[in-house]
């Protein structure tokens, strides 16, 4: 899969890198090697999902849409594609500008 969002070509290379195919859905342990987050992380990423109803997005940018099937959550590709898409934005509007890092010295 070439072509896409950079937001799908960036879990792409995770997927390849975890080993997993594109899916539909994954279970628990895929998310978190897909991430490479722990599965402690995982519930707290699931758990704290919550949907602003104002805006329509989620409240914190890192957590998870979820759904369960029986007593175990799955998370789905397009939710993952939105995951990485929400982060890489969220690290660009949050870092540091490399101009003030000047004031606090070197």
């Amino acid at each position: 899969m070439k072509g896409g969002t950079p937001a799908e070509q960036r879990l792409q290379g995770m997927l390849d890198a975890a080993g997993l195919p594109v899916k539909a859905s994954y279970h628990r342990a895929q998310v978190c090697a897909i991430l490479g987050i722990s599965r402690r992380t995982f519930f707290r990423y699931v758990t704290l999902h919550e949907i602003d109803p104002e805006t329509g997005r989620p409240r914190h940018p890192w957590t998870l849409d979820s759904y369960k099937t029986r007593a175990h959550h799955r998370v789905r590709y397009q939710e993952l594609v939105e995951y990485v898409a929400r982060n890489r934005t969220f690290e660009r509007q949050a870092e540091p500008d490399p101009r003030q890092m000047g004031l606090f010295g070197s």
